[in-house]
């Protein structure tokens, strides 16, 4: 019986190989008339209209105002602070570069805010409340899904650059 347990596994052992050795064949094939290359130092960073003055934005896949996915790079110097905002969709977050502090909550208390490295990537819920701030000069790489009419509400309204 463990004779037959161990060629039981190693026989599996050499079909997972195998398969993982032709996921990159198939995938390699299938991209040939579909994929499309992305070069961040093809694209601009832009300002952003909907966040304070500092933030850049750079668009490298999609439209959040239209139906499907969409990537985003963000850049913020050190010391930036976003104010406890909230976006219309669910969000995933990766701290390319840089430190930041982040919490959860609609006032903005330093106390409550957690420290992020790069590397580090977090999912952000619908209408959820957070804030953040900038340890460190920062490159985010936000991942969405469009259509959203409105990419963010303040949760103190004087603090939206859009009003000001």
């Amino acid at each position: 019986m463990q004779t037959m347990h161990k060629a039981l596994v190693s026989l599996l052992g050499s079909a997972l190989a195998l398969g993982v050795c032709a996921i990159p064949v198939a995938f390699a094939q299938e991209t040939g008339s579909g994929m499309t290359i992305i070069v961040p130092g093809d694209k601009q960073w832009q300002k952003s209209k909907d966040m304070p003055y500092g933030m850049r934005m750079m668009y490298l896949h999609g439209d959040p105002s239209q139906p499907g996915p969409y990537v985003l790079r963000i850049r913020v110097p050190t010391g930036y602070k976003i104010p406890p905002v909230k976006y219309p969709d669910d969000r995933v977050t990766t701290v390319l570069k840089g430190k930041m502090w982040n919490a959860e909550g609609e006032r903005y208390d330093p106390m409550k805010m957690q420290e992020w490295e790069a590397g580090t990537m977090f999912v952000t819920p619908a209408n959820t409340p957070h804030y953040q701030w900038a340890r460190t000069e920062l490159i985010l790489q936000v991942v969405g899904f469009g259509p959203i009419d409105n990419p963010v509400t303040y949760i103190n309204p004087d603090d939206d650059p859009r009003t000001q």
